[in-house]
């Protein structure tokens, strides 16, 4: 029976830890961005009844306190919501340079086609997501502009609130909606976006497009 040196196997199980932290990396990349679309939703959908708590003062002017409170509470939940959204993106921000930083290290102990292949698959990566955050820090300043609408309109409705006052904020209070709506879309293509970044770096995505 032969005996395999232990010297010979050190550099072999580097290899197999190295490959196994490597792996889980990307599986933690993978499970950031899903946290990230399911954040995306539940700030959709938190605005989304903010917006129709907002249409209820209108509707029931005569007696407006319960929607208010409502919209007042709804508007909460969209700010906490929309908080913990942008830690997560900051979170998956630092994930990614350590995955991409990785990849390079890895470029460097292959040579010839995959090398070639593998070069290619990663600047398509990265350019994905490099286009994607500036998006998403362009996306962060029209959130920050709809809250503020919001916001000044529950002020407003906290200083005064009865049928003549919500009257003649009409006009004030359709454009905060109407910028939430603005939003809502643009979250919806951030979620396609970042969908589509897992789907071009996930080992269990279905088909990615190329």
């Amino acid at each position: 029976m032969k005996f395999i040196p232990l010297l010979c196997l050190i550099p072999l199980l580097t290899l197999s830890l190295h490959a196994q932290d490597t792996a889980e990396k990307a599986r933690e990349m993978t499970t950031n961005l899903e946290k990230i679309e399911s954040l995306i939703d539940k700030t959709i959908k938190e605005l989304r009844e903010a917006v129709e708590q907002l249409t209820r003062i209108s509707t029931e002017s005569d007696k407006p306190r319960d929607a208010f409170e409502d919209f007042t509470d709804q508007l909460k939940d969209y700010k906490d919501v929309q908080s913990t959204l942008a830690d997560r993106i900051d979170h998956f921000r630092s994930i990614a340079d350590t995955r991409f930083a990785d990849w390079e290290k890895d470029l460097a102990k292959m040579e010839g086609d995959l090398k070639a292949i593998s070069q290619t698959r990663m600047n398509k990566a990265k350019k994905e997501y490099s286009d994607i955050d500036k998006k998403v820090r362009t996306i962060g300043a029209k959130l920050t502009k709809a809250v503020d609408k919001l916001q000044e309109v529950q002020t407003y409705f906290t200083t005064e609130l009865n049928s003549a006052s919500i009257q003649a904020a009409s006009k004030v209070t359709d454009a905060a909606k109407k910028s939430a709506d603005d939003v809502m879309q643009t979250l919806e293509g951030m979620k396609a976006d970042y969908r589509q970044l897992k789907a071009d770096t996930s080992e269990n995505s279905t088909k990615s497009k190329d």
